[in-house]
């Protein structure tokens, strides 16, 4: 993941089954993107927090800016600044 452009810094921690991913300003990369990353090292992904910009489409949906991504909230985003908390919901499991 370090390799990636649009990646600044990476930190992980096996013992809490984590990984910190901090992308550069004005990036364009997804979190599905980042989601596919990790699993094809082999690894299932959860939940997500994310500081994005963008607006709350819904209740229940943030659309982020620059990539259009629509993101699945798992409780209403806090506003922080021009940018946004967002808990993600968990990718379904098929």
């Amino acid at each position: 993941m370090r390799k990636l452009p649009a990646v600044s810094s990476v930190r992980v921690s096996l013992n809490e089954g984590l990984t910190i991913v901090d992308l550069k300003p004005g990036n364009a990369m997804t979190l599905a993107e980042l989601r596919q990353i990790v699993k094809n090292n082999g690894f299932a992904t959860k939940e997500a927090q994310v500081i994005a910009r963008g607006a709350a489409s819904s209740g229940q949906s943030f659309v982020v800016s620059g990539t259009s991504e629509r993101l699945m909230l798992q409780s209403p985003p806090q506003a922080s600044g021009d940018d946004w908390r967002l808990a993600v919901r968990a990718p379904d499991q098929r």
